[in-house]
């Protein structure tokens, strides 16, 4: 009876196995990041299957997409349309365009709450951000921050939003409940965006003018020091921190470059070169993989964040501007 039963076991076991290895190896194409790249010229996203390294897909958007991100259950991908007064909004498992939200006056980037309710937009020529009700799809609040807006991040918490302005070189806190500017932070010349560091405590600030990054103490609202990117050509633009919040990522757009920054101790060590101006940014979750939109190349690049290497190039539209990257 029991070698009866050992037997069965053995069986089972045998019979099994492979449905579960195809069962794993299911799940584990299921969850391979896919990144998503506004192309401001060619009115469309290029998708690239990250794993594959290669491109799975184009989807129309609308006219000058610039700002991109996924929903924090990425089902919905979100594209700032300049030209249109709008956000589109893609269907990711589709691939296809569904809907467009009013977002006020050319707005240029955005960023999501972390619930993915809410949508905090840049008007750009009316030196505003507007507060986007997803649900309702409509622009429910607007509070002026300083001339020409661009770059828009969101606090881990969701309680505070910045939006940094270039002609004033100054960075809008502004309270995200209610909305409201409560302070606003002196940084270097022509800031261009901001991110914020997992735990919320920092934010660093690209200054393109001013070739550099400001790392502000956010609890306190102030400059804790200015991180000089003394490269070739450098325009400081894109900004991300890594999960583990152990490094900064720069892009430096005509200095055709990555800068990497020591968050401990504010100092850079490491440039990864990428041809045809880098500008936007996104990273893998798992924090293996950068990938970056070339410009002036209309590619893509794929980078290897442990090795700093360039591991793929891979074709993009006219004017590749913007990253998002997510788990499908």
């Amino acid at each position: 009876m029991n070698r009866m039963m050992m037997s069965n076991r053995m069986s089972w076991a045998r019979g099994s196995c492979p449905a579960l290895v195809l069962c794993a190896l299911a799940t584990s194409a299921a969850a391979q990041p896919y990144a998503y790249v506004s192309n401001e010229w060619s009115d469309d996203v290029t998708v690239v299957d990250v794993a594959k390294a290669k491109v799975a897909a184009t989807i129309p958007v609308g006219k000058r997409p610039r700002g991109i991100a996924l929903s924090p259950d990425a089902k919905s991908l979100y594209v700032a349309l300049g030209s249109e007064n709008a956000i589109a909004v893609v269907d990711v498992a589709t691939r296809k365009l569904v809907a467009k939200i009013d977002a006020g006056s050319d707005p240029e980037m955005f960023a999501l709450s972390p619930d993915g309710s809410r949508l905090f937009a840049s008007n750009e020529d009316a030196n505003t951000a507007s507060l986007v009700d997803l649900k309702r799809r409509a622009v429910i609040a607007s509070v002026p921050v300083g001339i020409e807006p661009e770059g828009v991040s969101v606090s881990p918490d969701g309680r505070l939003v910045y939006v940094t302005s270039e002609s004033t070189h100054s960075v809008s806190v502004i309270q995200a409940e209610p909305f409201k500017v409560t302070t606003s932070i002196l940084v270097d010349t022509r800031p261009r965006e901001a991110a914020f560091s997992p735990d919320g405590s920092r934010a660093y600030v690209t200054a393109e003018i001013g070739g550099s990054v400001s790392v502000v103490d956010v609890k306190q609202s102030k400059v804790l020091t200015t991180v000089r990117i003394d490269r070739p050509g450098a325009r400081p633009k894109g900004v991300l921190v890594t999960p583990d919040g152990k490094r900064v990522f720069v892009s430096t757009g005509s200095g055709n470059e990555i800068v990497v920054i020591d968050a401990a101790t504010h100092r850079v060590t490491g440039h990864v070169p990428v041809a045809g101006r880098p500008w936007g940014l996104g990273l893998t979750r798992d924090g293996r993989r950068l990938i970056t939109a070339n410009g002036a190349a209309a590619t893509i690049a794929v980078i290897d964040t442990e090795t700093l290497q360039v591991v793929a190039t891979l074709p993009a539209g006219k004017g590749a501007w913007g990253v998002a990257v997510g788990p499908d």
